[in-house]
């Protein structure tokens, strides 16, 4: 079967929704899944085209078989047939789909035992089971990036999840878009200077939204960090050859218009550090709390956020003065154990901590005397862990312990939740949501402490919208005098 050479890591990020679910069970339920998308004539426009491009980057990275027909859509089928190909080299576009997605005013062409209609409006995204939708003629990526993210999620829904609903009948529109936005669902003005933390999975989908619009200014791209062959299960922009291409820079070269794209291959301390800690939109797409709340102490004026976890996304947006700030959401409640202990005792070595701080504190690799002690600890072949000598500690506790290198997918049940590999839609939901964040705050110079979730394993025909407010420990930086009257002196 054609699967991708990342493959484990998809039967990771499926194992954590739906337990149980390993590597050789899901190729197996993959074996008769033949995706089919039909793609009607008015993706020719901004939004058809971002809508069909978005649906192949995340449809490619984990069905084997994907079968593109452009119905008068000029090249548009050739383009994502061949952007498929690049994602995962070994995919196949033979055979009678057993699901169908139409993107635009195309009908039918298959009669799979499922089809989904998708299109969108400027900011909306509209879904249907039974009659083709539109796709707007706007300039607007974001109500495409949603159709296309939410799509992907009822595929799988539909293939994962036997009699799950579908959205169906439904317009799902981005939320929070104020009076910023303009008539007709066109997106321009200059955002000045968006500082984009994180070129991961749900940067990735950020700057993919950000690069397709018409927008002026420039988005800052920090990240150290090199692709790694585990990152293309959802890394929407990244293609098979962009393996150990440094992370800030391949996604820089996603931006060739009036919005520049930069490059900044450091870590965001240093970063802010470089900048003084003068910066005025930042937009967090980070994996860890820790590293969240080091960009909100750093004081800068907006702040726009996304996580993801197990079965759903969050964005949020902060008012420092008015609201709750990132470190009000990530408030722990308890005492909680540091990376060492949790490894420490996944390995069973416990009365090694010490060599394992100290390992993950000079990110220096796995010797061969400590995998024989987690061997001897676990009753483990050492064969086992030996693919991993050299390597960091990291690496062998996700992709070797939480990610079934080493103890099966099926024996662990699921990953432990501080190892979540999110699904590719879920990923890039989450970063066409956080960009049109960055967007809004940045046009309208404004921002309210809101929280945004969806459950990506639900139909939903709007999100769940909340303020946020303060921490009630009143314990938080944007509770402290000191940190408030700097906030203050800053932005007069």
């Amino acid at each position: 079967m054609a699967i991708p050479d990342y493959f484990q890591r998809n039967a990771i990020a499926i194992s954590q929704v739906i337990s149980g679910l390993d590597e050789q069970r899901l190729e197996s339920r993959l074996a008769d899944v033949r995706i089919g998308v039909t793609i009607g004539p008015d993706a020719v426009g901004n939004e058809g085209r971002a809508l069909a491009d978005l649906l192949v980057r995340l449809l490619a990275r984990l069905y084997p078989s994907i079968i593109i027909r452009g119905e008068g859509a000029g090249g548009v089928g050739d383009e994502v047939r061949e952007l498929a190909r690049r994602i995962n080299p070994r995919v196949e576009h033979l055979g009678q789909p057993t699901v169908e997605v139409v993107v635009g005013t195309a009908r039918p062409q298959w009669g799979a035992a499922r089809t989904m209609f998708v299109g969108s409006n400027g900011w909306s995204a509209k879904l249907s089971t039974h009659d083709p939708q539109a796709c707007g003629a706007s300039n607007n990526p974001f109500g495409a990036g949603l159709a296309a993210s939410v799509a992907a999620s009822d595929v799988f829904r539909h293939v994962f999840l036997s009699g799950a609903e579908l959205d169906t009948e439904c317009e799902i529109a981005v939320p929070n878009v104020g009076e910023w936005a303009t008539e007709g669902g066109d997106i321009g003005g200059n955002v000045g200077s968006i500082v984009l933390a994180g070129a991961g999975a749900i940067g990735n989908a950020v700057a993919w939204a950000l690069s397709r619009t018409q927008l002026e200014g420039s988005v800052e791209i920090v990240d150290h960090e090199s692709v790694d062959l585990g990152n293309l299960q959802r890394y929407v922009l990244a293609e098979r050859n962009d393996e150990k291409k440094r992370k800030a820079s391949f996604v820089a070269t996603e931006f060739s218009g009036r919005l520049r794209g930069n490059a900044h291959e450091c870590t965001l301390a240093e970063f802010l550090q470089k900048k003084r800690h003068q910066v005025d939109n930042l937009v967090l797409a980070l994996d860890s709390a820790k590293d969240r709340c080091a960009g909100q102490a750093s004081l800068p004026r907006r702040v726009a956020n996304a996580w993801t976890q197990p079965g759903d996304l969050g964005v949020s947006t902060h008012d420092f003065l008015e609201g709750a700030c990132v470190h009000c959401l990530y408030m722990p409640d308890g005492e909680q154990k540091n990376e060492d202990h949790i490894i420490a005792e996944s390995f069973g070595v416990m009365n090694r901590l010490m060599q394992v701080r100290t390992l993950l504190y000079k990110n220096e690799g796995a010797p061969r005397d400590l995998l024989t002690a987690i061997a001897d600890a676990r009753d483990l072949p050492l064969s086992k862990l030996l693919p991993f000598e050299g390597r960091s500690l990291r690496t062998l506790y996700t992709e070797g312990f939480c990610g079934g290198a080493v103890i099966p997918l099926g024996d662990l049940g699921r990953p432990a939740n501080d190892v979540h590999v999110p699904l590719a839609h879920q990923s890039a939901l989450a970063g066409v949501l956080l960009g049109a964040a960055g967007v809004g705050m940045c046009l309208s110079g404004r921002v309210d402490s809101v929280v945004v979730q969806y459950d990506v394993l639900k139909p939903q025909e709007r999100f769940q919208v909340f303020p946020a407010a303060k921490h009630v420990a009143k314990r938080c930086i944007c509770q402290d005098a000191d940190y408030r009257d700097v906030y203050r002196q800053k932005y007069p």
